[in-house]
C-alpha cells in the first residue's frame, strides 16, 4: 500500500517510524531520484534504487530522527548505487539482448521449418559417417565442441598442422554436400 509521496507502507512498522521515513521521503526524494539519474539510470530504476534507499533507512535499529538526514541518505544512495552495480556486474547485465521479433523471432518454428532442420542434421550426421575417422573428430571437436585445434592436436596426438588439414578436409566435404562454403 503506497501512502503518497512517501514511501511503500510496510506491516507492523512503529507508527512514529514510519511518519520519519514519509517525512525524509518527501523531503530528500527528488535529491535521491536526481543521484540516480544523473548516473544513467532508467525511471523504474531509479524509482527502485531510491525505494532501497528508504528500506535500509527503516532497516535502521535506532530509528527516530538522523542528526545529519541529507549526509546520511546520499552515503546510503551511494552504497545502494556500489551494491546495484556490482550485481549488474555479476550478471553480465551488458552483454545481454532484448528480445526482438525482427532480430530473434521473425520465423516461427512451423512444421516444415523443423522437418527441414531435423533433415539437414541427418544429412549432416552422414557425411560425417562417410569421413575417415580421424577426419571426423578432429573436425567435431574443433566445429562443434568449439575445442582450439591445439587442444585437439594435443588430445588425438597429433600436429596443429595436421588438425588444419583434416579440418580443411572435412570442411570443403561438408561445404560440397551442402552446396556453399563452411
Amino acid at each position: 500500500m503506497n501512502k503518497g509521496p512517501g514511501i511503500e507502507t510496510t506491516q507492523g512498522i512503529d507508527p512514529e517510524l514510519q511518519d520519519h521515513l514519509d517525512a525524509y521521503a518527501r523531503q530528500f526524494r527528488p535529491a535521491l531520484s536526481r543521484y540516480f539519474q544523473r548516473r544513467g539510470c532508467q525511471p523504474a530504476t531509479t524509482d527502485d534504487l531510491v525505494q532501497d534507499v528508504f528500506v535500509r533507512l527503516a532497516k535502521r535499529t535506532n530509528g527516530g530522527e538522523i542528526e545529519n538526514a541529507e549526509a546520511y541518505l546520499m552515503q546510503t544512495a551511494s552504497s545502494v548505487w556500489n551494491d546495484h552495480m556490482r550485481k549488474r556486474q555479476r550478471r553480465s547485465h551488458s552483454e545481454h539482448v532484448e528480445f526482438e521479433d525482427e532480430f530473434h523471432g521473425g520465423e516461427g518454428f512451423s512444421p516444415e521449418r523443423v522437418y527441414e532442420g531435423r533433415e539437414q542434421i541427418q544429412r549432416l550426421a552422414d557425411a560425417l559417417g562417410e569421413l575417415p575417422v580421424r577426419t571426423k573428430q578432429v573436425y567435431v571437436q574443433c566445429r562443434i565442441d568449439g575445442m582450439k585445434r591445439k587442444d585437439v592436436a594435443d588430445r588425438l596426438g597429433i600436429s596443429v598442422s595436421a588438425v588444419e588439414k583434416h579440418l580443411m578436409k572435412a570442411s570443403e566435404y561438408i561445404g560440397d554436400l551442402f552446396g556453399d562454403e563452411e
